[in-house]
């Protein structure tokens, strides 16, 4: 199968080189968003029995903790986004031309960690979906389906603050 899966993509010209290490780093910021909103609900003065109905979960989602609980790991990959493009921009003292690589080692160390978040972060949605699904077909877990939800939106509005980065450094990085 793995055999058919190479030989198929070499073909297409598919480049499989991210699945691995995108999976590993999506099941990373899911653990660690599943964590965080488990934490929560369990700290949480809301009780168990008014989260298995409908009102109860989606008031318990649009609770300050349980927002900070589903929007921890967007944060964190957002932070490091833009502090690599400050880190670049301070080290080069200009943003980079068209084709040039970075100039040192730890640019390109950080580089690699905020890419490797956004990655987590984009592998991480297909887990959470499923989960979703999963909190909506089971009374004692409805509670984590809406903060699911919430996961997803608070990924698509780190995915998107990506854009807001300097017009040059965002054709640098597109190149």
């Amino acid at each position: 199968m793995m055999k058919w899966l190479l030989i198929e993509s070499n073909i297409m010209n598919i480049d499989t080189s991210y699945i691995l290490p995108g999976s590993i780093a999506g099941f990373i910021c899911f653990f660690c968003t599943l964590g965080a909103l488990f934490f929560v609900q369990r700290r949480s003065k809301i009780s168990e029995e008014v989260t298995r109905c409908f009102i109860g979960a989606s008031k318990f989602a649009i609770s300050k903790r349980a927002l900070m609980g589903a929007a921890v790991m967007p944060l964190l990959s957002m932070v490091l986004f833009y502090a690599f493009v400050v880190h670049l921009r301070l080290s080069l003292g200009r943003w980079p031309h068209f084709g040039e690589s970075l100039p040192n080692q730890m640019l390109t160390l950080h580089m690699e960690v905020a890419n490797y978040f956004a990655l987590g972060l984009f592998f991480s949605l297909y887990a959470t979906g499923i989960m979703t699904l999963i909190g909506f077909a089971f009374k004692s877990l409805r509670w984590l389906s809406f903060s699911c939800l919430l996961h997803m939106v608070f990924v698509a509005l780190s995915f998107g603050s990506f854009f807001l980065a300097p017009h040059p450094f965002l054709n640098w990085l597109f190149d």
